[in-house]
């Protein structure tokens, strides 16, 4: 046999023995597909996160109430007010310091499906319970009404040619900031790279903060807490690269500034990550 036909049989052999492993390791776990948001209530049994924040579940979630002292949950339709007990705890917490603080009320985004997973919209991570979007926009005096909360649509705090708006991002959405990342059990906080460097004018007495802060594309109207993993969800995965040491403000800030490179021919075709198998399980639990 030509030896040209035994390499591409080989190939071929190759290729067989991949898509069996694919198929292997999908067996069993619920696909990105399946209608997680169509699921009105979470799981009940041991709260656990499982996965991590762009590919997980959430089981036991607690409920953030719609209206509460200090904070007021916006699109309630989309029922993405759900998260791990910590998750809930720590916006109250944040709320009611925030008031103590003389800021008002906080405007809650989305946080996760009543069973985490994967959403049809808005987002690549918020499934395993540990994430929420808090917006930079203070609450009205007397707060949204029913129809004017549904209707709700952030707005940016940056100009047209990409400046921080001062009338929208100033001591105020600071002082949010600096609450949240000081608060226990935070892992990191997204906001955008203007607003970073923005931050980092801040008096180096009171910059420790920062090293939560991280910067990140979008992220203008709201920012992304996300929690760190709770000891008790063996299941919990970290959600990414440690952070570097330091406040953040230097060199690896400064990159983000920089023309972006010269695109590759061919972009690399995205890997769709997996749900962890457990995941099957709470999605179909009563």
């Amino acid at each position: 046999m030509p030896q040209t036909v035994v390499h591409r049989l080989f190939l071929l052999f190759l290729l067989f023995l991949l898509s069996l492993a694919c198929s292997l390791a999908w067996a069993g776990a619920p696909s990105q597909a399946q209608g997680w948001d169509k699921v009105p209530g979470p799981a009940v049994g041991t709260t656990a996160s499982i996965g991590v924040p762009t590919a997980g579940c959430l089981a036991g979630a607690g409920h953030l109430a719609a209206d509460g002292p200090g904070w007021q949950v916006m699109r309630l339709g989309r029922n993405r007010a759900w998260g791990h007990p910590d998750l809930v705890a720590y916006i109250q917490t944040l709320a009611a310091r925030g008031a103590l603080e003389g800021l008002p009320p906080l405007l809650v985004g989305d946080m996760s499906q009543p069973r985490g997973g994967p959403m049809p919209s808005g987002h690549r991570s918020h499934q395993t319970g540990l994430d929420v979007d808090l917006m930079f926009e203070a609450a009205p005096e007397n707060g949204f009404d029913a129809a004017q909360r549904e209707a709700f649509q952030p707005r940016t705090t940056l100009k047209a040619g990409g400046e921080v708006d001062p009338g929208r991002f100033g001591h105020q959405q600071e002082q949010w900031l600096r609450l949240a990342a000081e608060s226990p059990g935070v892992d990191r906080i997204f906001v955008n790279y203007r607003l970073k460097k923005l931050l980092c004018g801040a008096p180096a007495a009171s910059r420790a903060w920062l090293h939560k802060i991280r910067p990140w594309n979008g992220h203008d109207e709201h920012f992304h807490v996300r929690l760190a993993c709770p000891g008790a969800s063996g299941d919990c995965l970290a959600s990414g690269a440690t952070i570097p040491d330091g406040d953040g403000c230097g060199r690896e800030l400064d990159s983000w500034f920089e023309p972006p490179g010269k695109p590759p021919a061919k972009p690399p075709t995205p890997i769709r990550p997996s749900l962890p198998r457990a995941c099957a399980s709470i999605l179909a639990a009563p």
